[in-house]
């Protein structure tokens, strides 16, 4: 469930909060370790391993800080992360970390001062985390109040401050919108739109599920408005399988979807990662819940590592390719190629595949050369309230009778 909170989030411009960090590192262990520490200091952080995604997120989140790795065995990362920074005209701090040589820190380090980037001095690993502290409290990262102090994901869901937004899913072929993705929001009367990865560390077990049930109903009525629309989108809802288990999901769906037996159904995305250890149980949930048209997609696939083996016995409808595969598949053969693999593992079993990700003309056509039908990215919509979706769509069927399915 966390994934609705932690994939993309916003907050308002004018809304006080804890000061963030991002942190880009392909070493999954110092990753964690050293966003441990920042929030101990005082300082969200969010853990990327690549910069696949950085400037999309970027853009929502507006960190004040970001710390990018300079790898001896990928320093095109590095670059790709301060292109990425420089092109979103990010106005916040970098500060470069690596286990390498001080010229070459320093020539990343001029990269960015180049590329217009306000550039901290760089610090070598192993850091002494006494010098992050001394970041941070230089650059006053710990000063501002969090937003909404009290508001709890509890609280949240007793002020029904929840509500959920849709990323739209195109047709790459036929350019139209056929589905959409929700993402969960907390929109606080006053403090506007926060971001509710701030609760999930605290939240129990009960919250996420009354989450969950909020997000299935939530999503089946705005199906239900669509339909009687005429529109007919496939939304999706990404809830690990821990959650999905104790939720009561076939009576929500009978009560609440469509009455159109032409519903397209709705769509249960589970991260790859989740799943390696789930696969019969998984397997036999999404078999009873086929039946009231509900379907499973493997979210972040490639992720996980996972056998393409095991995953034929899960009745999966679609793959979601993890965006740092399908990012610069245009101009990286290796991408290219294992997202071609991925499709073509979707065909072969009669499935669809999922393009994550795009942000440029040039992958959504790489993507379509490799045979790949449907794409998601910010090239096409950030997430948007239901209503500014249903405007996207009514506007794309008034210029384009292709636009939309219908």
């Amino acid at each position: 469930m966390s994934e609705m909170f932690v994939d993309e989030w916003q907050t308002a411009g004018n809304t006080e909060r804890t000061a963030l960090c991002f942190v880009v590192d392909p070493d999954f262990g110092f990753l964690q370790n050293f966003c441990k520490q920042l929030r101990q200091a005082g300082v969200d952080a969010v853990e990327l391993l690549n910069s696949s995604r950085l400037a999309e997120n970027v853009d929502d989140h507006n960190p004040d800080l970001v710390f990018v790795d300079v790898s001896m065995t990928n320093p095109s990362d590095c670059a790709r992360a301060l292109m990425s920074l420089k092109d979103c005209r990010y106005g916040g701090r970098v500060q470069l970390i690596g286990r390498c040589e001080t010229s070459l820190l320093e020539g990343f380090r001029k990269l960015g001062t180049d590329s217009m980037l306000e550039m901290l001095p760089a610090l070598q690993k192993p850091i002494n985390f006494s010098d992050v502290r001394k970041t941070i409290a230089r650059q006053k990262l710990n000063s501002r109040p969090v937003a909404a102090p009290g508001l709890t994901l509890k609280s949240a869901l007793s002020s029904d401050f929840i509500t959920f937004w849709y990323q739209p899913k195109v047709d790459l072929l036929k350019r139209r919108v056929v589905g959409a993705e929700a993402f969960a929001r907390i929109a606080h009367p006053q403090h506007g739109i926060i971001a509710p990865v701030h609760f999930l560390a605290s939240a129990d077990d009960d919250d996420i599920i009354e989450l969950a049930k909020r997000a299935i109903v939530s999503t089946l009525k705005f199906s239900a408005k669509l339909d009687e629309l005429g529109v007919a989108l496939q939304l999706g809802i990404n809830i690990d399988y821990d959650t999905i288990a104790k939720c009561p999901v076939s009576e929500l769906v009978a009560k609440h979807r469509p009455r159109n037996e032409q519903w397209p159904g709705l769509v249960i995305e589970m991260p790859e990662a989740q799943l390696l250890n789930k696969v019969v149980p998984v397997r036999d949930r999404f078999q009873d819940l086929r039946k009231y048209g509900v379907s499973l997609a493997i979210d972040n696939f490639g992720r996980g590592n996972s056998s393409f083996a095991a995953l034929r016995y899960l009745p999966f409808a679609e793959l979601k390719i993890d965006p740092s595969f399908v990012q610069n598949c245009a101009g990286n053969k290796g991408n290219a190629r294992i997202c071609k693999s991925m499709i073509q593992f979707a065909q072969n079993f009669e499935r669809s595949a999922t393009a994550v990700g795009i942000e440029t003309i040039e992958d959504a056509q790489a993507i379509m050369g490799l045979g790949c039908h449907f794409g998601q990215g910010y090239i096409f919509g950030k997430p948007m309230t239901d209503q500014q979706l249903v405007t996207m769509v009514r506007t794309g069927r008034e210029k384009s009778d292709s636009f939309v399915s219908a």
